[in-house]
């Protein structure tokens, strides 16, 4: 089961854990403008995620187009992939690298993955284990640390969400503890609509009421680790910037800037 940290969290809540929600609207999905395509190596589609055992751990993969796709190995809550689920469909965003395959399927790097909201019942197959499949298992996903001169963050979101997975909170601890030792005069917090360019020419956008969730609960956030109320100011962008199906997981997104 993929596991999210609950959308608001204060020092001391940091590690509860949260199912994921399903989302109140439906995804805006559109054409995109007439010869916008992704690069040949360049993979993003949404799809029912496949399970398959292993000798070792679970694995997970994708199709699309006939072709099958590696996301990851099944891990902890700390493990640097969170995989998908069950009963829901994905979106995959990756570009295809060499090499072998792992665990049948194509490897792709960077990933980034996204439980869309809605049930899907129909998303429920398992493949039975395999002598000749095994899985990686992924490492832990490293603490952020960042210098005490950073004036600039950016939080990812998941697509169509506004929950911080473990690792996205632990950004924002560092964006807490930064600016009281900066002692900044002003933080702003601003939120991000996002949009995909999928393989196939169209484009997905994000929940218009997200970028503003996404800030509100941010700025509370930070109040709640001790950054004073009147420093922090929350803006919000309602429309996405134009989607190139490369870029695109990186501005779904809160951007914070500390002024000195």
């Amino acid at each position: 089961m993929n596991r999210r940290v609950s959308r608001s969290f204060v020092v001391g809540a940091v590690s509860s854990l949260g199912f994921l929600l399903p989302a109140t609207m439906a995804t805006d999905i559109a054409a995109q403008g007439e010869g916008s395509k992704t690069p040949p190596d360049r993979r993003n589609f949404v799809t029912c995620p496949i399970v398959r055992d292993t000798s070792t751990l679970p694995c997970w993969l994708a199709e699309y187009n006939g072709e099958l796709y590696y996301l990851g190995a099944q891990g902890s809550s700390g493990s640097a992939f969170y995989p998908p689920q069950l009963g829901h469909e994905v979106l995959v965003e990756g570009t295809v690298v060499p090499g072998p395959r792992i665990c049948g399927g194509i490897p792709l790097k960077p990933l980034r993955i996204s439980v869309m909201p809605e049930l899907n019942r129909a998303c429920n197959t398992v493949l039975p284990a395999e002598s000749q499949f095994a899985s990686v298992p992924s490492p832990l996903a490293p603490m952020p640390r960042f210098p005490d001169t950073t004036r600039e963050f950016v939080i990812p979101y998941d697509f169509d969400s506004d929950y911080l997975t473990l690792h996205t909170s632990r950004i924002v601890l560092e964006v807490a503890r930064v600016a009281k030792i900066a002692g900044s005069s002003r933080i702003d917090v601003r939120g991000l609509r996002g949009a995909t360019l999928l393989s196939n020419g169209q484009v997905l956008k994000e929940q218009a009421r997200l970028p503003e969730a996404r800030a509100k609960v941010m700025g509370e956030n930070l109040v709640g680790l001790g950054v004073p109320a009147d420093r922090v100011h929350v803006t919000w962008q309602t429309e996405p910037d134009t989607p190139d199906g490369i870029n695109d997981p990186d501005r779904r997104s809160v951007r914070i800037t500390l002024a000195p």
